[in-house]
């Protein structure tokens, strides 16, 4: 199963970032943002849900049932 999905799936609707999972993990940044576009159930966060108006954020999700 994806690490990162059993991360995001304890807390649905948890924003978190690419860098903060990495350290709950402890693997790659890298290894990161491989397994979040790998997995069709994790969607990456939009600059306005967040606070930001950025437009490319590092930040995913998984949307509450």
């Amino acid at each position: 199963m994806n690490s990162v999905f059993s991360l995001l799936n304890v807390n649905p609707g948890l924003k978190l970032s690419v860098r903060s999972m990495s350290k709950k993990l402890g693997i790659k940044k890298k290894e990161v943002f491989f397994l979040c576009f790998k997995d069709n159930r994790i969607r990456r966060v939009s600059g306005v849900e967040v606070g930001s108006n950025k437009y490319n954020m590092s930040v995913f999700t998984i949307d509450p049932r």
